[in-house]
Order: C-alpha cells, then structure tokens, then sequence
C-alpha cells in the first residue's frame, strides 16, 4: 500500500484519486473521482495480528474475469516492495471455464503471486487469521463449511514493523496488468473482525473504495465487527468537495517535493518563497470551503478544519515573510499539526460519504496477482 502518511511539511488533506480509469466516465470525472481497485476497511497502528470471517462470493456471467476477498498487513516502504502479507481467497474464471475458488496466501517476497493452499465452494464460511510473533507469521485459513484448513509460520516478513491492517475485495488487474473484467459476485459480508486481537474501533477505520466500469462498490458502516461491500454513489456535495480538495492536493504535493529538497544549506529566500506558494493555495482552498452550504452532518467538522487550515495558513505565512531560525524549527511546526487536519479530514470525509484514506493516496501497491 503506497505512502501511509502524508509528508509532513505541508499537512495537507489527501483524497483517494484514481490508480484505475472508470469506464463510462468523462476524463474529469476518471481524474477525480475513480478510487482504485480495492474496497473495503483499512486500521493505520501497531499490526501484530489481523482476522476476519465471511461467506465465498459466487460469480456470475461468463468469460474471463478475476476478483480476491482478503485480509493483510503492511509495513511503510517502497511501494510494490514494502513488506506485505495476506490471505484468502481467490475467485478466478478463465475465458473458457467454470468458475473456480481457492484459499490462498502471498507476501511481497512472493510477488504477490497466490498460492493455493485448497479449493472452497460459493457460500462455505471461511475464517481467516495473520498473526506475528518472536519474527515469524503465523498464516491461518479454516472452511467452516468443508472443514478444510490450512495453518503454518513463515518467518517472510517477520522482522518489520507493520503499520496497516487491511480487510479487502481487489480487482487484480492493477496488479497484474491484465484487461479482464471484474466477476459479478454475490455480495461480500465481512464478520468478526479484529486487529491484535481486539474489537477494531470505527472511528479508527478508513472506508476504501473501488471504481469499475460505471460504478463504485464501498464498505458499509461498520456495526459489531461487521461490514459489507455494496454499490456505492457520491452525492453532489461529495462530488463539490472532492473536486476542491483536488486543488488543493495538487498544490500540497508541489510544495511536498519542493520542501522535500531543502537542507541545511537551503536559504532563507527559497524557504520563504515555497511558505508563500503554500500559504495562497491554503487561502484558495479556504475560499472554496467556504463558498460552499454544505449538508447539516458535514457543517461541524468542514468548520473544524477550515479553523485548522488557518492556523497552518498562518504558519505559512509567517514563515513566508521571516523564514525560521532553522529548517527543523520551520518542518516541526507543521508535524504537530498534521495529525489534527489528518484527524479531521476523516470526520469530513466520513459526514461527506466519500473514500475516507487519508493516508495519501490509500491504494495498495501490494496485492494478489494472477
């Protein structure tokens, strides 16, 4: 999963922009509003263990199409190469044949290609469970319905520090490179989730979105562990806010790289004239939240971060008229702010029905591959 965080310099607000082309959009509307391959629930913390349940989908319609419902775990680094690890399972059909279902498992060193620990039938309930200890995972796979399972260690990703959970439906072709279609399957319900063996909390969650051929599928909210994937539409005021943020990312991202060069050697006037760039774009996106009569449940949060785009604005702002002592004195003021915007950039997007990663963008690199 590519970059968790956003860079610490500009604190800027990240939506999920698209990694795949939605078919039957409008070139705007694929740039803005097509969310990737990849739906459902994602924890940003300590990962030592990850679980959850559901029932096997069952494709429908013919030719060849590939689709995969599983849980994983990820460590920060190079995206297509950080360390990652999954389960679950599979749902295939080859351009000639029948459908076919298959528990699986795959890490970064394996290249995310699967490997088939056994085949399940639509509708077995399977359990699934990632579990690290002393340096080495321990991969766990049970059908309740066949009473087949599948349990062994790999010490495959044992020595990093994993910072994401992941409970997800991945449409492989971003990950493989092929053109297939995404299967029509029965709906997906996710049950009994936990992440280090404990009730995953809903405000700690990120709702991740897939965008296919005209359509979007997204969690629903999460109730009792429980969630599932259904078709999903962005609102017009969803719509509004995303295409201001747009702006806005754009801009954080030219000062990211920009500010992502300075040394110590740096001077004062380049320091100064990046602030400044930084403080007009904050004013910009402050006048396009402003303009806009949000939706009663989006008003109280939309205002709590306009009252921290300010702050960070002036921030900007001052250091564009007298840059700081020192470089770490100019980069520290923005680290202590961006996990407030990132805190209520979730609130926003969540009382907006929008993809919720505000990791930057959420869309995981890693992934099973055909």
């Amino acid at each position: 999963m590519a970059g968790r965080r956003l860079a610490a310099v500009a604190a800027m607000i990240a939506i999920v922009l698209g990694v795949a082309g939605c078919g039957g959009r409008s070139d705007s509307d694929r740039a803005l509003y097509s969310f990737g391959h990849m739906t459902g629930y994602v924890w940003e913390g300590h990962v030592t263990a990850v679980a959850g349940s559901w029932s096997v989908p069952r494709m429908s319609g013919a030719g060849e199409a590939h689709a995969s419902t599983w849980i994983g775990a990820q460590a920060p680094g190079v995206p297509h190469r950080s360390p990652f690890i999954q389960v679950g399972i599979v749902e295939d059909r080859g351009a000639h044949g029948a459908p076919a279902y298959g528990a699986f498992w795959t890490d970064t060193v394996r290249g995310f290609h699967p490997r088939i620990l056994f085949h399940v039938q639509p509708g077995d309930l399977v359990s699934t469970a990632l579990t690290l200890t002393a340096g080495r995972w321990r991969v766990h796979i049970v059908d309740a319905s066949s009473l087949q399972s599948s349990s062994f260690t790999t010490s495959e990703e044992g020595t990093a520090k994993f910072n994401l959970a992941e409970w997800l439906q991945e449409d492989p072709i971003a990950t493989t490179g092929k053109v297939t279609r995404y299967p029509h399957l029965s709906q997906v319900t996710m049950s009994a989730l936990t992440v280090n063996g404990a009730r995953p909390r809903y405000a700690d969650m990120f709702a991740q979105w897939m965008s296919l051929a005209g359509h979007d599928l997204a969690p629903t909210p999460l109730r009792d562990r429980t969630f599932t994937i259904t078709s999903a539409a962005l609102t017009a005021a969803g719509k509004r806010y995303l295409t201001i943020a747009h702006t806005q990312q754009m801009a954080a991202r030219r000062v990211n790289q920009q500010a992502a060069h300075f040394t110590v050697h740096t001077s004062a006037g380049e320091i100064e004239r990046v602030s400044a760039a930084a403080a007009a774009s904050e004013r910009h996106y402050l006048d396009g939240l402003e303009r806009v009569d949000w939706p009663a449940a989006a008003r109280a949060p939309i205002r709590a971060l306009m009252r921290a785009l300010r702050v960070e604005a002036g921030l900007f702002a001052s250091a564009a008229g007298h840059a700081p002592a020192s470089l770490a004195a100019w980069r520290r003021q923005f680290v202590e702010l961006n996990p407030a915007i990132l805190r209520i950039a979730h609130l926003v997007h969540r009382a907006l029905h929008v993809p919720e990663a505000v990791f930057g963008p959420l869309s995981t690199a890693s992934g099973q591959s055909a």
